[in-house]
């Protein structure tokens, strides 16, 4: 059967399901959809759907596919699954393997010359443990001046990493979650087969287990059918829609249905040989064995061996989770930021595989929580003392108020949340889950985050004696250059892409900056006590080196 002529015999699929359901999983469907019913039918949602003893026994869709034009999700509707793609992307060079076309222990640069030989080889069971000590390219490029929603293809990720004269981390010294290696390994499917990784991975994975509306999506400039768009959550009420332009695969980018990913679980349970391969848990260089294997987290839920993974991209969500020795799989995916997939494939299989929840026994955290009712009228002038950026827990956190409301931000995440006042110096996110106390005359605030406290206090912007630092800083990995300066007694930073922001001293020879992609600098000096340059970071990546000019 062909991938385009399947629009009859997916409506009467779908019909069988409801049916299906409705007659046999009443309990089971009742108690989904108490699981659910945060998601409301206004707003956006997703789907979910259970397999057992490979068969896809239960699926069912909640919201809305589109908001502009009120379009219901349904079980025929297509998401992106985000990074739960890396299990498909890792099974291909799997069966490559099979076939005796390469082997996952195999140099990268048997297949990709152009990247650079570091101290110690890294191979292809680097690339797909998150071990090779690869940066992020996301992280990458966003300090290249990359700006959310700028388009970023696999040629990209290629040419930049060509460029690289450093690794993170010695090769297979640490893990850290890399989206670099999964696009690279397209390029290895590529170069194996002679084959378009998309084409390659359609012929040879897709259409063989019936997966018909299932792709790799590269151009997002296209039309496509049957897809939901993702949203992010601003309030209670409001979404935005975040820019995509993810012309990438291979970490992601896998779009498709819950029926067709129903398939893919009940293929996770086979039993078929490439499968121990797949789920072998990744090895340091010390001997320690990660939570980890190709593409695919491997580990136990309380008891029960798991398989799983979890996917962000957008304000698309998802979450698989698959029990071998059940022979259960449950997935959810939704098209809003604040879907929690995870939390609710955690119920589902809690509930199917009768695992008693001690959670609801445990008193909660004796910290107050607040809700709506909590609120209370507060002239704006009493919050703009708390007006400020606060370093937490290694990442700073911007307070603020617009048009008579109050936000918090922290750098790298979005979107911005709603703060409401509880008092005077208490305040809590709208959407739930966060209290925030400023104390100390506002110095210092302390963050109770579903029960753990994170303290943090307060940044100065006051630059100090660090006009020794000012000057321009030069990345010839990325290709790209910052300017430090001094204004109205603060220290300003500045990129062609990303504009001027803050940076605020900590000591001496540590700064933070105000965004993201240049998050955290580290002053490296002469001898002399000159500054020679910057080592900065920003999560995935490490101590990229800027020299001064």
């Amino acid at each position: 059967m062909t991938r385009y002529k399947l629009i009859f015999t997916l409506f009467l699929y779908s019909n069988a399901l409801s049916f299906l359901f409705s007659q046999n999983n009443t309990e089971i469907e009742n108690k989904i959809d108490e699981i659910f019913a945060s998601w409301k039918a206004e707003g956006p949602g997703g789907v979910v759907g259970v397999v057992r003893d490979g068969e896809l026994t239960f699926a069912k869709a909640y919201g809305m596919a589109s908001l502009e034009y009120e379009v219901p999700n349904t079980v025929e509707t297509k998401f992106n699954i985000a990074s739960v793609s890396k299990q498909i992307s890792a099974y291909a060079i799997v069966l490559l393997q099979e076939q005796g076309k390469l082997s996952i222990d195999d140099d990268i640069r048997k297949y990709l010359p152009e990247v650079p030989e570091f101290d110690k080889t890294i191979t292809i069971r680097h690339l797909l443990t998150h071990t090779s000590g690869f940066r992020n390219f996301q992280n990458m490029l966003s300090m290249a001046g990359w700006r959310q929603g700028d388009p970023m293809t696999n040629d990209d990720l290629l040419r930049f990493v060509s460029r690289q004269k450093e690794l993170n981390f010695p090769v297979g010294e640490e893990y850290l979650y890399c989206n670099t290696g999964f696009v690279l390994a397209t390029f290895i499917v590529e170069r194996v087969t002679g084959k378009d990784f998309k084409d390659w991975t359609n012929e040879n994975i897709f259409d063989p287990l019936g997966m018909y509306d299932t792709d790799y999506r590269e151009d997002m400039s296209k039309v496509h059918t049957r897809t939901a768009k993702s949203y992010s959550q601003v309030n209670s009420t409001t979404f935005t829609t975040p820019l995509e332009f993810y012309n990438y695969m291979g970490n992601g980018n896998v779009y498709t249905t819950i029926g067709d990913m129903g398939k893919w679980m009940a293929h996770l349970g086979s039993g078929h040989q490439n499968f121990e391969v797949l789920t072998t848990p990744g090895i340091l260089n010390n001997g320690d064995t990660l939570g980890y294997a190709l593409g695919i987290g491997v580990g136990e839920f309380n008891g029960h061996r798991r398989w799983s993974h979890g996917g962000s991209i957008g304000g698309y969500r998802s979450n698989l989770m698959y029990f071998p020795d059940d022979q259960l799989g449950v997935m959810v995916i939704g098209n809003f930021n604040t879907s929690n997939p995870g939390g609710k494939v955690s119920q589902i299989a809690k509930h199917l595989l009768n695992i008693q929840d001690e959670s609801a026994d445990v008193p909660g955290p004796t910290s107050s929580y607040f809700m709506l009712k909590d609120a209370i009228e507060q002239d704006i002038k009493i919050f703009k003392p708390h007006e400020g950026s606060y370093y937490v827990d290694g990442v700073i956190v911007d307070v603020y108020s617009r048009e008579g409301n109050r936000y918090m931000i922290a750098h790298g995440e979005t979107p911005e949340f709603p703060i409401a006042p509880a008092s005077d110096t208490s305040y809590f996110n709208i959407l739930g889950g966060i209290s925030v106390y400023f104390t100390e005359g506002s110095k210092k605030l302390v963050i109770n985050r579903n029960g753990q406290m994170i303290y943090g206090e307060r940044l100065m912007t006051d630059a100090g004696d660090m006009d020794e630092i000012t000057g321009t800083f030069y990345s010839p990995e990325l290709d790209t250059e910052y300017t430090i300066q001094v204004e109205d007694g603060s220290l300003k930073c500045y990129h062609q892409r990303h504009g001027t922001f803050n940076l605020y001293p900590l000591s001496d020879d540590r700064v933070k900056g105000a965004i993201y992609p240049f998050a955290d600098i580290k002053v490296i000096r002469w001898i002399n006590g000159d500054v020679k340059g910057l080592r900065v970071s920003n999560g995935r990546v490490r101590d990229m080196w800027f020299g001064k000019r």
